[in-house]
Order: C-alpha cells, then structure tokens, then sequence
C-alpha cells in the first residue's frame, strides 16, 4: 500500500503542475510600453573606446515602434562565437515582439555577465512623413499612367493614318 501512496502523491502533484501550468497559458500577456521614443541602455552607456564599433546591430518592429539594438561582447563571452551570435541576431530580428524579446534577452545576457554595454533605440516614425511620401508616390504613378495612356493614344492614332492611307 505504501508504494501505491506514493505513486497517488506524483500524481496529484503532476496534475497539480499541469492544471497551473495550463492556466498561465490561458491568460493574456499585456505590456506597457512607452508611448514616446525612448532609449534603454545595458552596461556602460558609451563603448570604453569611442571608436569601438559594436559587434551586434540588430533592428525590428513592434507595435508602432521601430527599433533598433546595438552594443558589445565581454572578452570571455560565449556570444563571441560567431555561430551563437548569429543565431542570436537571427532569434531578434524574426520576432514580432521585438522590444520584449530584446529586452529580456539582453537583461540575460547582462545578467549572466555577457554583455560589455547595449543601447536600444526606439523611434515612432513621423506618420505625416508617410503619409506624405504614398501621396507623392500615388501622384507620380498617376502622372506615369497619363503619359503612357497619351502615348499608346497617338500610337493608335498612326496606326489609323496608315491604315486609312494604304486603303
């Protein structure tokens, strides 16, 4: 009876993980982010040396932020290796949730005593600047189209000359 007990207790355990685990996936994730441009930094906030380049930029989008992640390895750090780093940047730029993935990422890789400094810069783009651009990209098709059609008019009518002059 005694091992039968036990096997009762795993159980009810194991159902007991599985029923919260099942919960937590139900629930909605909601994120404030910041509702201006903003600017997050890890480690040092400037390169030790103001001509180091950064060995990773990474840009992305999420929401209605554009952004883009930039710093440096640590000299010890696994992420020195060519193949992690890569498949790291890759894991960022793939994501549709960029500044949340970013950010949790970079927390670790802070945390774990990887990362020498990072700065993450997120922009709103100017929506009038766009919705000037379509505008002048829509009149400039317009414009094209009008050409073309004035064109294969004139065309059409010397092909009519000729053919009323060879008749």
């Amino acid at each position: 009876m005694r091992p039968l007990s036990r096997f009762g207790i795993v159980a009810g355990a194991c159902v007991a993980i599985v029923g919260t685990a099942w919960a937590q996936l139900q629930l909605p994730t909601i994120v404030n982010l910041p509702t201006d441009d903003f600017v997050w930094n890890w480690g040092s906030t400037r390169p030790i040396d103001d001509l180091e380049m950064p060995e990773f930029t990474v840009s992305g989008v999420e929401r209605a932020f554009r952004c883009t992640a930039k710093g440096s390895f640590k000299p010890g750090s696994h992420m020195r290796d060519v193949y992690a780093a890569r498949q790291w940047e890759q894991s960022l730029n793939g994501s549709i949730y960029f500044i949340q993935v970013a950010t949790e990422s970079l927390n670790n890789l802070y945390l774990n005593n990887d990362l020498q400094w990072a700065v993450m810069e997120c922009i709103i783009p100017d929506a009038t600047d766009s919705e000037t651009e379509i505008q002048e990209d829509l009149d400039r098709a317009l414009e094209r189209a009008q050409r073309e059609r004035d064109k294969r008019r004139e065309r059409e009518a010397e092909e009519r000359e000729q053919a009323e002059r060879s008749d």
